[in-house]
């Protein structure tokens, strides 16, 4: 199946939306607690979230449409950074094919949630970065990376962190420039200002660092329940991180220069992503959905340099059946 995605033919993009159905049958058959993204308090969530919960929208069965679509552009955006930037020694769509199994590892990404909604700046921010370092004057593109990451912030505040990414990936692809940083700032703030300026027009300024929080108690890290499944599939992704790290050097032993500034800038997000986990008050599962972008171009990376066909299909195989055991165990009531 992964010899498929190899090529470069846009037909095989068909095959997204398949894998996309499959992995969101089982969501009617296990009920998934839809709740939670309701009482996220970040202006843009409470704004898109809002609209969904009208008289007319089902939320409950509106979701895993709207989060398939998403997950779906998501993944041509990210094909379209390995590709546009020469990741991969030619033209593939390896790298959505992984993009969609990671980002559906756990069934509570299965919904629409403010992580996902986040993902998506963060993605476009990276697209951007990326592009910087064919370009010597690109002011512009350099405040739309903070800009970005700020708009990820208000979907979902632990994305608040990774403009520590805007600046640990404008340095590694870029040769320091003060004013370059400053712009970033300055994009980064730009959102937060709207916002305090909507807050104050309504006198609703007291009540705005714990909307952008997301902050209901006193207590932070609290509200989560494993499950037998969800320590399998935690442990499963951990064990994927790990490998990609491992293997990523031979990946990089005859790529480009920017290639692998490239994948140190991935890394870095990856662990900023662990580290942001510690920003939530009610804590939940979906926010590992922001691991799929820097890990599907790893693993992919991975993948391409393994030369032997039977071995990267055999891995790929274990990576989907991973998440189907994850999505469908419980609809046997195994774990």
């Amino acid at each position: 199946m992964l010899t498929l995605f190899k090529s470069n033919n846009p037909g095989v993009v068909a095959f997204y939306v398949v894998l996309i159905v499959v992995y969101r049958l089982c969501y009617w058959f296990v009920p998934v607690d839809t709740n939670f993204v309701f009482t996220h308090t970040e202006p843009l969530s409470q704004l898109v979230f809002g609209l969904l919960k009208g008289p007319l929208l089902r939320y409950t069965w509106l979701s895993p449409v709207l989060s398939g679509l998403l997950c779906f552009i998501q993944a041509l955006l990210i094909n379209g950074i390995v590709n546009e930037n020469k990741m991969l020694a030619k033209k593939n769509y390896v790298a959505g094919l992984i993009f969609i199994t990671v980002f559906s590892f756990f069934k509570e990404s299965l919904l629409l949630s403010p992580a996902s909604l986040s993902l998506t700046f963060v993605i476009l921010s990276t697209r951007t970065m990326f592009s910087l370092i064919k370009k010597e004057k690109a002011f512009g593109d350099v405040f739309d990376v903070g800009f970005l990451i700020a708009l990820s912030a208000l979907c979902y505040f632990p994305a608040a962190l990774f403009v520590l990414y805007a600046y640990i990936g404008l340095g590694i692809v870029r040769a320091f420039a003060f004013r370059d940083w400053v712009i970033v700032m300055l994009g980064f703030m730009a959102p937060y200002f709207v916002v305090f300026t909507w807050y104050f027009w309504f006198d609703e300024t007291a009540a705005l660092p714990g909307q952008l929080s997301n902050a209901h108690a006193i207590h932070w890290l609290t509200g989560l329940v494993f499950k037998p499944i969800d320590y399998l599939l935690l442990g499963s992704l951990v064990m994927l991180v790990g490998a990609s790290l491992v293997l990523l050097p031979g990946a990089l032993y005859s790529s480009l220069i920017q290639v692998r500034k490239f994948s140190t800038a991935l890394i870095t997000l990856m662990l900023l992503i662990t580290l942001s986990f510690l920003l939530q008050q009610s804590v939940h599962l979906s926010h590992w959905v922001l691991l799929s972008l820097p890990l599907a171009i790893i693993f992919s990376m991975v993948l391409m340099q393994i030369k032997s066909k039977p071995i990267s299909e055999v891995m790929h195989l274990i990576l989907i059946l991973l998440v189907l055991a994850g999505q469908y165990l419980p609809v046997l009531n195994i774990l």
